[in-house]
């Protein structure tokens, strides 16, 4: 898909003069987020603007897209026609810029700013336009924007739309079955280390095993927020004390009898106790078995650091520096933002990036098979303080996900910390070597 030609320079004309007569936004727009009468929103002048997925596999579906961000658009600007294109085979980011077809919104990773957004030209500071629009920055959670900015080298190139957090499954059955309490809000990891030791065990020819957890997630939003690479040095820093106890509390939950990860295990299916996931896994929970008897509570946290729980896991939305509708896109992504909408997707169990408890506390009200659960579990923790921000002239790499993928393998191939963590500066620094001999990685 290709975008709409430019608006004629009659209709440029007629735009300028109607800004002219533009009335500032009301001061309960302002505090709802909500575009207001813009210059681009007065104009009304018919245009197509095209959006572009790069991440949630959830929108190669078009009617998930509709329903959660291109319906709310075309209701609030029916001037607007908008186009969709989802990441895809000969969907990619060289596809579009080889083809001239550059979006107007990416929705992407916050932290795959540098990677995605700016190593294709494609990053717009978003701070005149944020002026411009008169958009209040303090509804958004602080620690959601400045990942954004952590990212972006302190810039923000754009602003959340949506995220995922982690949180504690467990199955009742389990529980009840070899007569241990559920687990609650506010658990330490010792706590669950002693609830894998009870639950996990193999009877009857059935092997339940006490706790699966996604590696990568957890080292890549970890509690502790370290880093990946050095602040101030292109090379890596992960062969430290800090990671290496972050390991060590990771790996003594697969070293409990009955629940190595080479035994299977299926929370839904009711062999697994206790899964540390996604909370886009609420909704795929209950919908492959919806007479498991299931709970969620927050994510475990550290004794020493209570209610200190993972990083902020959000996508965001990006206007890029070559849209000839800047401000349009932006009153777009500010009304997606409005409390209106937020609200809504909110009832849908989509998490928002807002700090408005009345938001949060609608979280899943509108799915009906998540009547009962304890969904606020989902706010219960604030999030973990982002990884410190790196100097903005060093090289960058995309390695977020080398120290999962090398905890994994130490899993597999029953090594010890000391080596993993060794194999995984390695692995950083040959990135980094790599990423500045192709000209900086995208920095």
């Amino acid at each position: 898909m290709v975008n709409k030609k430019a608006i004629t320079s009659l209709l440029l004309v007629t735009a300028v003069m109607m800004s002219g007569c533009s009335t500032q936004e009301s001061s309960s727009a302002k505090s709802s987020g909500d575009p207001g009468k813009t210059e681009a929103a007065a104009a009304n002048t018919p245009f197509t603007l095209l959006f572009y997925t790069a991440q949630n596999g959830n929108y190669a579906n078009e009617d998930n897209f509709s329903k959660e961000i291109g319906d709310f658009i075309t209701a609030k600007f029916p001037h607007i026609k908008v186009e969709h294109i989802h990441k895809g085979k000969g969907q990619d980011y060289p596809d579009l810029i080889a083809a001239g077809t550059i979006p107007d919104i990416i929705l992407e990773s916050s932290t795959n700013v540098k990677p995605r957004i700016m190593a294709n030209d494609l990053h717009y500071d978003l701070s005149e336009l944020i002026k411009k629009h008169n958009f209040d920055l303090n509804r958004i959670d602080s620690t959601v924007l400045q990942v954004l900015k952590n990212w972006g080298d302190g810039k923000l190139y754009g602003l959340p739309f949506m995220g995922s957090n982690l949180i504690l499954g467990y199955n009742k059955d389990i529980f009840d079955k070899f007569g241990v309490p559920y687990p609650k809000d506010g658990i330490t990891w010792d706590e669950v280390y002693d609830l894998v030791r009870k639950v996990s065990r193999a009877e009857n020819g059935v092997n339940y095993v006490g706790l699966r957890y996604n590696s990568p997630l957890v080292f890549k939003y970890n509690q502790r927020s370290l880093g990946f690479m050095s602040e101030k040095e292109d090379k890596a820093a992960v062969n430290t004390d800090a990671w290496k106890d972050l390991f060590a509390n990771f790996k003594r939950i697969y070293d409990v009898p009955n629940n190595e990860i080479s035994i299977p295990g299926e929370f839904a299916g009711g062999t697994e106790a206790m899964d540390l996931n996604v909370t886009e896994k609420l909704i795929t929970w209950s919908q492959k078995n919806p007479s498991a008897n299931w709970d969620i509570t927050a994510a475990p946290v550290f004794k020493d650091a209570p209610k200190v729980g993972f990083q902020p896991n959000f996508y965001s939305m990006y206007v890029t520096k070559q849209s000839k509708h800047k401000d349009e896109a932006f009153d777009v992504i500010a009304y997606l933002l409005s409390d209106e909408v937020q609200t809504q997707l909110s009832k849908k169990a989509l998490l928002t990036p807002l700090a408005d408890k009345k938001i949060q506390g609608v979280f899943g009200q509108d799915i009906e098979s998540l009547k009962g659960k304890n969904l606020q579990a989902v706010f219960y923790n604030r999030y973990a303080a982002p990884a410190p921000i790196r100097d903005a002239n060093l090289t960058f790499a995309d390695v977020a996900g080398v120290p999962g993928n090398s905890f994994d393998k130490m899993l597999k191939n029953q090594t010890d910390i000391n080596t993993a963590l060794r194999e995984a500066e390695e692995t950083i620094n040959k990135a980094l070597t790599d990423a500045k001999a192709q000209g900086g990685g995208g920095k």
